[in-house]
């Protein structure tokens, strides 16, 4: 155990008010319920944003006549920001210290201007205007969501961190829901703007409670927006792609083979959700609101199972909840490119959403365990360094595979493929799992 994570236990303690101590009665601190739904609306704001873009972008980008592969190209344009400028802001958030603390204070200046962005994709016409629209979004979101990504493992104990990220799920799969319902209905009714609209109003409102309700940690606070620190910008650019980590050999090894399955499976899970409107409306001929219908019963499969998958994960351990469900995704996926169906795509996406919660709700604090308590935040880059990674690629990649096919089935074929490849992984993995948090009682 390094240095970084030998304290996990201690720090977590003093914020509760209790010490990590080897001996006498012990007891495992509790989960703080109200916090971490209150936590869960910055989630609920991000999800149901990018429902809404990874909706309707493509679809928009193809009416504009634009080929498979530029389209890719420009969807990974968020990717690529959050490859590099969201890694920058992760980092620098655990420097910042303001009245309201170091995470809260990007979700609140950014968001709002991330909405109005969002809103300007929906309403503009040409083929220019809504690149430049894609951009600014991308740009502009990548900036605060490590931020407030990274307020959970701030103040949840590491037993309790995969219930919690399986809480903040659930309530991005709500926001997922709730955008592509709406924002369906309202594609029918109004047009494409309307949706693009409902989700910049979501952002806001998410927002404004996410602030109102959650107050981040004393120590983490100033009294003065003054007292932020300075920083050298280039040498944080830097430490956001590879930022310094002191693990010794054997946790060096599972943390780069956990960075390699987070960026595998990110490849497959990628590819669906970029092409899954243009599978169901060119492939299966459906219309485009009944395909972002279809897209809530994915999301409605992680509100089904969000919560569960965190706990099953404190009983079994990270790791083999994870590979439970590579493992089921891999053998749904591999017949789809033949059986699928109108009939079929909403059951399968339900399943889908069911299964691959099972991956993604405990990765992040998978991954967060060999940080320490005071590298929430550089790990949470790390995390996002390996899924942006993954969605950089995927995007071109299975575009370059559709203009060779002409077909958008394979999606399912391509995404077990990678699947399998991170389950291949998982044997050598050693470390990642949850340690109590223990203080002596009376």
């Amino acid at each position: 155990m390094t240095a970084e994570n030998s304290v996990l236990a201690g720090t977590l303690g003093e914020r509760s008010g209790t010490s990590a101590l080897p001996s006498g009665r012990q007891s495992v601190r509790g989960l703080d319920f109200g916090r971490v739904f209150a936590i869960g609306f910055g989630m609920f704001a991000i999800s149901a944003a990018w429902a809404i873009y990874n909706a309707y972008v493509p679809l928009k980008l193809k009416d504009l006549a634009l080929p498979t592969m530029v389209v890719g190209l420009i969807m990974g344009i968020d990717n690529v920001c959050a490859l590099t400028i969201q890694p920058l802001f992760g980092i620098l958030s655990d420097s910042v210290r303001t009245r309201w603390g170091r995470r809260l204070p990007f979700a609140m200046f950014i968001a709002p201007i991330c909405a109005v962005a969002l809103f300007v994709v929906g309403i503009s016409q040409g083929v220019a205007i809504t690149v430049l629209s894609v951009v600014v979004y991308a740009v502009l979101m990548a900036m605060w969501r490590a931020p407030v990504v990274a307020l959970m493992p701030d103040v949840t104990p590491s037993a309790q961190r995969s219930k919690a990220n399986g809480i903040i799920n659930l309530m991005g799969s709500i926001g997922a829901v709730t955008a592509l319902v709406g924002a369906s209905l309202l594609l029918k009714r109004c047009g494409m703007a309307a949706a693009f609209a409902a989700g910049a109003v979501i952002i806001a409102i998410a927002i404004v409670a996410l602030v109102t309700m959650v107050k981040e940690p004393a120590e983490f606070r100033r009294g003065s927006c003054q007292d932020v620190p300075r920083v050298r910008p280039w040498k944080r650019f830097k430490e956001a792609i590879v930022p310094r980590l002191h693990l010794k050999s054997d946790e060096r090894r599972s943390f780069v083979l956990i960075m390699l399955v987070i960026f595998l499976y990110t490849i497959g899970i990628n590819s669906l959700e970029t092409y899954f409107t243009l599978y169901a409306t060119h492939d299966l001929h459906i219309r485009a609101s009944s395909a972002t219908s279809a897209l809530a019963f994915y999301a409605a499969g992680s509100i089904v199972f969000a919560v569960f998958a965190g706990i099953i994960a404190m009983h079994i351990g990270r790791k083999a909840t994870m590979s439970v469900g590579l493992g089921i995704a891999v053998i749904a996926f591999l017949p789809m490119p033949w059986i699928g169906s109108r009939e079929l795509i909403i059951p399968a996406a339900l399943l889908f959403g069911i299964v691959l919660t099972l991956v993604f709700v405990n990765a992040l604090p998978w991954i967060a365990e060999l940080g320490g308590a005071e590298h929430t935040g550089t790990m949470t880059a790390y995390y996002y360094l390996a899924t942006s990674a993954g969605a950089v690629i995927s995007p071109v990649l299975f575009g370059a595979i559709e203009e060779w096919t002409g077909e958008y089935r394979w999606i399912f074929l391509y995404a077990a493929v990678f699947f399998m490849m991170a389950l291949s992984c998982m044997p050598f993995i050693r470390h990642g799992e949850a340690r109590q948090t223990v203080s002596v009682a009376g």
